[in-house]
């Protein structure tokens, strides 16, 4: 091959490697860009932020006791509607319990170091507190049941085989024993870190989320 016909060669890839259009489109792909900048949770435009993006949730120091990730937003206390009747805050694996701090919305959005906020997120972000029409999380969405019901085999992949952009949480039930359950983290990222509409952890393209866990 001619000298210019390899350097044409070499071009091109780095052109297709730097052109996510021209790579073949895989639902389950990692995200390639993406941060909590400019997404629904940078709150620094809000009078009531003080300009901060982080600190709404999270402090450097003196963050809440017993809870992790440093947090420093006030948690719920609401109990819930949900499928099976109603659940308390212990039905829940933590991280599902501080998205719902907020879209609860019980809590104000500026409650948060302390203080007491009276800015509340907007209707339609809120889920409330009947939780019957969304997806099961928590304790109602152990992964798989235990014990394990006969409709679940060939209902649902084994959890092996889900993508690990869609992790299941740990939620400790009521005797003190880990499981595994669908969390709020499970479809979506807060920090916006995978660049996808919603603060989804992948594309939905053809129902891609769904699947991953559903069989259809």
């Amino acid at each position: 091959m001619p000298k210019s016909s390899h350097v044409f060669a070499a071009i091109g890839v780095l052109l297709s490697l730097g052109n996510p259009a021209r790579a073949q489109f895989n639902p389950m792909e990692q995200p390639r860009v993406g941060g909590i900048v400019g997404s629904k949770h940078d709150f620094s435009s809000m009078a009531w932020s003080g300009g901060e993006i982080c600190k709404p949730c999270h402090t450097p120091h003196f963050a809440m006791a017993n809870l992790p990730r440093l947090w420093n937003h006030t948690m719920s206390s609401a109990t819930y509607t949900l499928h099976d009747g109603s659940g308390g805050q212990e039905d829940f694996d933590v991280g599902t319990r501080m998205c719902l701090s907020c879209h609860d919305g019980t809590v104000a959005l500026d409650s948060f170091g302390g203080q007491v906020g009276s800015s509340f997120i907007p209707a339609r972000f809120r889920l409330g507190t009947d939780l019957s029409d969304d997806h099961p999380i928590g304790a109602e969405a152990q992964y798989p049941p235990s014990p394990q019901p006969s409709w679940w085999a060939g209902a649902f992949r084994d959890p092996s085989q889900i993508p690990a952009a869609l992790p299941l949480k740990e939620w400790i039930d009521g005797g003190g024993q880990p499981r595994m359950v669908v969390s709020c983290l499970s479809c979506h990222n807060p920090h916006r870190q995978s660049g996808y509409p919603h603060l989804l952890n992948m594309r939905n393209v053809a129902s891609a989320i769904c699947l991953g866990c559903h069989i259809k």
